[in-house]
């Protein structure tokens, strides 16, 4: 009788990619930044281009962030670390003002569903193990309540300066301001300035010095010190240089 040695085998398993995990986080991202250029020009009242072009290159993006296509992922953390890059003044100056509150509140969902599009497109293209991504995007998240809830608060503990009967009233709407030449005399020198948008403007006169923060939705008071003369009004916020207006003092 002969007995047979059975050799023992081992067996390999090809081991399951993450690619697909992070390319749904990277989707998740993409689909933020999506309604954030939608809800932004709705907050604005007007037609922002180069927020439009960014919501629609993510739309562009969206139908191909799945399965295996590790190099799609690679051009969207690309591409957005491209447009965080080119806007982060801008970025960093509303999220220092919470008190504007639907600015703040788009600019923050901004930014994290940026961190998300490129950490899923980073993830996807270097099959980075599948573990943080729950951490991630909980986290990514939980920033994002803290911070709403922080602004909204800060918001209603923000109020609106009083005119006085004398005052010029100043309206700032779909980023422009009405009217766009204003007139006072030097005997009742005072502007109120009432914020309609859902985004911050600055009342800013360059050449007296005047650099006023208006918040969404609130309004502010300056009463103007300067000699008879025509002067420039525009708003300092990034990306709202087209909002400019005169301003006549009469003697």
């Amino acid at each position: 009788m002969t007995d047979t040695v059975q050799i023992p085998t081992t067996a390999t398993t090809p081991t399951k990619t993450s690619t697909t995990e992070w390319m749904r986080l990277a989707r998740s991202g993409a689909i933020v930044m999506v309604i954030w250029s939608i809800v932004l020009q709705i907050t604005a009242g007007t037609l922002i281009p180069p927020v439009a072009v960014i919501g629609l290159v993510f739309l562009a993006f969206l139908p191909f962030l799945k399965g295996e296509r590790r190099r799609v992922g690679l051009a969207l953390s690309i591409f957005t670390a491209v447009a965080l890059l080119g806007n982060l003044d801008g970025i960093i100056d509303e999220l220092q003002n919470p008190e504007s509150a639907p600015a703040f509140i788009l600019t923050l969902g901004s930014t994290v569903g940026a961190f998300l599009a490129v950490a899923g497109g980073l993830g996807a293209f270097f099959r980075l193990p599948a573990q943080p991504i729950r951490t991630l995007a909980i986290g990514a998240v939980g920033v994002f309540l803290l911070g709403t809830v922080g602004s909204l608060l800060v918001a209603d503990g923000t109020g609106s300066d009083v005119a006085l009967a004398t005052d010029v009233k100043v309206t700032a709407q779909q980023v422009m301001w009405a009217p766009e030449e204003i007139r006072i005399d030097t005997s009742a020198p005072g502007l109120w300035i009432e914020n309609r948008d859902g985004i911050r403007h600055t009342f800013t006169i360059p050449e007296l010095g005047i650099d006023l923060e208006v918040p969404a939705l609130k309004a502010r008071r300056v009463e103007i010190d300067a000699e008879p003369g025509t002067y420039q009004i525009i708003c300092a916020v990034p990306g709202h240089e087209t909002m400019t207006g005169i301003l006549t003092i009469n003697g």
